[in-house]
């Protein structure tokens, strides 16, 4: 799969467009190219502190959605988008082939995020 582009709905109401490279199961995409995550950084205004000679991993919330952020180096970087649409269920029973066992715990987290309401929900 090529780059494309998935909108998603900011709490003020406008539309982002977030860059992903492949689709790994509905509600779960990911991002590999370095260009493409500086700009997802960017347009989400994502804070990741990169500390040398280690993985900086950050989860992000965003509205109905979690972004999970790697950066290994400036040139390493990946990004998974969990949406609240994803089969948890699905994603667990994938091999570690497909899906490292590591990657599926912070899966999990950024899921539960997606899950929680909003106080304007509650409202």
């Amino acid at each position: 799969m090529d780059a494309a582009r998935i909108g998603l709905e900011q709490d003020n109401g406008e539309m982002l467009g977030y860059n992903i490279n492949s689709e790994i199961q509905n509600g779960l995409y990911l991002t590999t190219e370095t260009d493409l995550i500086n700009e997802n950084i960017d347009n989400f205004n994502i804070d990741i502190e990169v500390i040398p000679n280690q993985v900086a991993t950050k989860i992000s919330k965003r509205d109905k959605v979690a972004i999970i952020t790697f950066v290994v180096d400036e040139s390493r970087k990946y990004q998974y988008l969990v949406g609240a649409d994803l089969d948890i269920e699905k994603m667990e029973k994938m091999n570690s082939k497909e899906l490292p066992e590591q990657i599926k715990d912070l899966v999990k987290e950024a899921y539960s995020l997606t899950k929680k309401n909003k106080l304007s929900d509650l409202l």
